[in-house]
């Protein structure tokens, strides 16, 4: 199957069946965010309104990063990965320190999903939108961050009042 996709008015073919859109339960769940940027912060902030468990290790945070997280102020470490663990985020702003969370990750068979390498991720970290317990997601296989935005901004503008009509 080839999938189609517009990238700032360029299309990209990629020779490859869609991916498959799978909703897991994380609550209660443990989950570690490698980083402390702005990307980090969101990608916690939405972890968060699923019920994970964030544990995060960065030199630095943001000051939005989430106060309702377990917070290590230091460089990451392969032993900060752990069999428990649900899932793995890698957002650093260190192309090696990403490539070594994801190896160990790999290594544990735990789910990654690294912010600046499509090719190394096994999940895509979508755009949720969300009325209580009903969801959809927006998810461009991380080939356009802005078609994924704009995308869910539209469905948002509707999907509260369809989940109401819906009841």
């Amino acid at each position: 199957m080839i999938a189609k996709i517009f990238v700032q008015q360029v299309m990209i073919i990629i020779n490859r069946p869609p991916y498959f859109p799978m909703m897991i339960d994380l609550q209660g769940k443990p989950v570690l965010i490698v980083g402390g940027g702005k990307t980090a912060s969101r990608r916690a902030h939405t972890l968060l309104r699923c019920g994970a468990v964030i544990h995060a290790v960065s030199p630095d945070f943001s000051p939005d990063f989430p106060q309702d997280s377990h917070r290590l102020t230091r460089p990451f470490s392969p032993t900060d990965i752990h069999p428990a663990l649900a899932l793995v985020i890698a957002a650093t702003n260190t192309r090696t320190v990403n490539r070594l969370v994801h190896d160990t990750a790999q290594a544990l068979r735990i789910p990654v999903n690294v912010c600046d390498s499509q090719t190394e991720c096994d999940f895509f970290f979508p755009s949720l939108i969300n009325c209580d317990n009903v969801a959809a997601s927006v998810c461009t296989a991380g080939l356009s961050p802005t078609l994924t935005r704009k995308l869910s901004d539209r469905l948002r503008k509707v999907w509260y009042s369809w989940v109401s009509e819906a009841r």
